[in-house]
């Protein structure tokens, strides 16, 4: 009996730990850019298939949205890249490395006329 009950906290601490690197990962994205931006992307570094899509309408400069990591989403890793798809149509662009595990805000900049992306955080 104290083996099972041993074995029954330990899966529920392994599941508590998965949500909480889940959630550790969330962050809130301030678009910060000047343009409006239609898609919005986090994959890992070494994933350049950007399918699936974080909101579900654009999101005008000057506004924010909340994304929110699964326990599926990459299992354990903290450092994501971003890719936008600008609402005017312009060529994408890309917000590289990013600790997520560190961040819980990412303040997102851009500069089109040297297509120059960068942000900061808090």
């Amino acid at each position: 009996m104290t083996r099972m009950m041993a074995g029954l906290i330990a899966a529920v601490a392994l599941l508590v730990s998965a949500a909480a690197i889940a959630q550790d990962r969330n962050f809130t994205l301030h678009n910060n850019t000047g343009y409006a931006i239609k898609g919005l992307y986090v994959n890992l570094p070494d994933d350049n298939v950007y399918n699936e899509n974080e909101l579900s309408s654009p999101l005008a400069n000057g506004a924010k949205f909340l994304v929110k990591f699964t326990r599926a989403d990459g299992g354990k890793a903290c450092v994501w890249n971003i890719k936008v798809d600008w609402a005017d149509g312009s060529a994408p662009s890309f917000f590289k490395g990013l600790d997520l595990c560190k961040l819980d805000n990412v303040y997102m900049k851009y500069d089109k006329a040297t297509d120059t992306t960068s942000y900061t955080s808090d």
